[in-house]
């Protein structure tokens, strides 16, 4: 009889399964809770029937003035979300960056309306803690 290998729910970014599943799925927590965190940060609020305040506006400020106001606004959408969905999740630091402002990217104006979100962040259970980072691109 075969093992069947414990998982913890459905990975994000979608991806093509091996194992035969339709989706790839999850199988060390940690990975379970990145996965929460990029869903309900790309999640537009308002697009889950039973849970309307799920998820993040991230995709309104893509054409605003990418000002101080508007970055405070957007740390501010994503502190929020977390705080209410993900509450073994600790952001230790998010930075965001207009894409056009780094330099490597100097010279390209078609990504002049692109943030990149730096997460730092610590999953807290009740007997450990483990750190781990992403970074999005909208």
């Amino acid at each position: 009889m075969a093992i069947k290998k414990q998982t913890f729910g459905m990975d994000f970014p979608f991806v093509n399964s091996n194992s035969g599943d339709y989706v790839g799925l999850t199988t060390i927590p940690e990975s379970e809770v990145k996965a929460m965190l990029i869903h309900l940060l790309l999640t537009k609020k308002g697009s889950r029937y039973f849970l309307p305040d799920f998820g993040t506006n991230l995709y309104q400020y893509i054409f605003e003035p990418l000002d101080e106001i508007t970055l405070g606004k957007i740390e501010s959408e994503i502190q929020d979300a977390v705080e209410k969905y993900i509450p073994n999740l600790k952001l230790n630091d998010v930075i965001i960056t207009r894409v056009g402002d780094e330099e490597k990217y100097k010279n390209d104006t078609e990504r002049e309306h692109q943030i990149r979100i730096n997460l730092d962040y610590t999953i807290t259970t009740k007997t450990f803690q483990t750190s781990d980072k992403l970074s999005i691109t909208i």
